[in-house]
């Protein structure tokens, strides 16, 4: 039995990969059409068709820069991100009855209580809300699988936690922190040949002072965009802390070998969590930066 996270859940997480998507497609739009306005520019032929194209090419580059900026894509891709893990983490706490979802003597209270988070969420979130619009979803906010293992014995719901939360989340963020670090080195040999290329030109100019069209401009303009690139996407900064977090979710799981009771559940829990919940932290600094 797989746990069905609630309706707001999947509403921000597609709104956040939409964005993402968006966003980082466009950015690389912008930078190919500044990198073939470059090229276009180190050999211009001497006609004012030919010089016109060039600037509508910038002209595009300009138009997509503002789009971006104006759209914002960027900042609804943290803050969907942000509010889907926070709902997330809360879905777990609720499904484990961990604090602050402990038992209570009505269940009525507790389900109360989360969907009064819910709506906080939504409150201090209010301009994801013009996003989210297109992504509806008509299923439950509190759904019968989280009711399904709150129900559970406290024995079926720590080994259930530890193997569709715990084991999970450490297969994801191995796994993670091996991608980004592939990732950063594939971009820094992309950054150095392209600045290694530049440099070619530039002594190729000395030994060939006649030849006027070198692309010096055009590898220096690719190594920018490889360089902020790699910012965008943070390869290095994600692998050493998806690496880390995999590290200190093995030091958790060891602990649940003490667990034995219904509050050392909820400690264990909420620690789990807590570790899981910095990236959830990373999101909410982009989202406000």
């Amino acid at each position: 039995m797989s746990l069905t996270y609630p309706s707001l859940y999947k509403v921000a997480d597609a709104a956040s990969l939409s964005a993402q998507k968006l966003h980082l497609r466009l950015t690389v739009a912008h930078a190919i059409l500044l990198v073939l306005g470059t090229a276009m520019a180190v050999k211009s032929l001497p006609t004012r068709e030919y010089s016109l194209l060039i600037a509508f090419v910038f002209f595009a580059a300009l138009g997509l820069s503002l789009f971006l900026g104006v759209k914002k894509y960027e900042k609804n891709w943290y803050n969907g991100r942000a509010v889907a893990e926070s709902i997330k983490t809360s879905t777990w706490r609720y499904s484990m009855r961990a604090a602050p979802f402990k038992n209570s003597e009505s269940v009525n209270s507790i389900k109360s209580e989360f969907r009064n988070l819910l709506n906080n969420i939504l409150r201090t979130n209010r301009e994801l809300g013009d996003f989210i619009g297109e992504y509806q979803d008509t299923n439950e906010q509190i759904t019968s699988t989280m009711d399904q293992v709150r129900s559970l014995s406290i024995e079926a719901r720590k080994a259930y936690y530890l193997t569709n939360r715990i084991d999970e989340q450490r297969s994801w963020y191995t796994t993670k922190a091996a991608y980004n670090k592939k990732k950063q080195r594939v971009w820094f040999a992309a950054i150095i040949i392209a600045q290694a290329a530049a440099i070619g030109c530039v002594l190729a100019r000395i030994a060939y002072p006649c030849w006027q069209y070198w692309p010096t401009d055009t590898f220096v303009l690719i190594a920018s965009f490889c360089i902020s690139w790699s910012q965008l996407k943070k390869f290095n900064e994600l692998s050493s802390a998806y690496s880390l977090t995999a590290q200190e979710i093995g030091i958790i799981r060891s602990q649940s070998e003490s667990v034995a009771t219904e509050e050392e559940l909820s400690e264990f829990v909420n620690n789990a969590e807590l570790a899981f919940s910095r990236e959830h932290t990373q999101w909410v600094a982009r989202k406000d930066m």
